[in-house]
């Protein structure tokens, strides 16, 4: 399972990378295009709108893995590892259940907005639906990532699975 992981968060990475990339290549044509040829496509920002929020959503995947989402980390530092860990699996609880919520109206979203065919009012005419659809992709990935710490955590538990990077080099320095 590690490896899967492993495999998913390289691809997730590449594909933020790839997603931001494009959107810097894109941002840089609109601006050569307004200020040295007096004319820029109109649909230049709205794609590097798309691109950006579905990097974020994507990301928001790796960073469940990466434990890098903000956290109460001052307070919950001060409970026992067993109380940590109690917290942890609540904590992934509600994340997974809010992930779902989320999920689960993104595809409603989705699918609405596919029936009815909107469409962008650039010129570009871009289908919405492959815009909403990054908010259902990536909290369904969060929730899978969630699923993946809770199993984690209550089967297969290590001390980092709770306990954070910088942690963790604070406690290697200050035994």
């Amino acid at each position: 399972m590690n490896r899967i992981v492993g495999v998913w968060n390289q691809v997730e990475k590449f594909l933020v990378g790839l997603l931001v990339l494009t959107a810097v290549a894109f941002s840089f044509y609109g601006v050569i295009m307004r200020y040295c040829l007096q004319t820029a496509p109109d649909w230049i920002e709205e794609i590097v709108i798309y691109m950006i929020i579905w990097a974020v959503f994507l990301m928001a995947s790796t960073l469940v893995e990466e434990k890098g989402h903000v956290s109460a980390t001052l307070l919950v530092e001060r409970f026992s590892l067993k109380v940590r860990r109690i917290l942890a699996v609540f904590n992934g609880i509600l994340a997974l259940g809010f992930s779902g919520v989320i999920s689960w109206y993104g595809v409603q979203l989705v699918l609405q907005t596919h029936l009815l065919n909107e469409r962008s009012v650039t010129s570009l005419r871009f289908p919405l639906w492959v815009a909403y659809l990054s908010v259902a992709t990536g909290c369904s990935l969060v929730g899978i990532r969630y699923v993946i710490r809770i199993y984690r955590l209550l089967y297969r538990f290590q001390t980092a699975d709770i306990i954070e990077s910088h942690e963790m080099s604070r406690e290697e320095v200050h035994p």
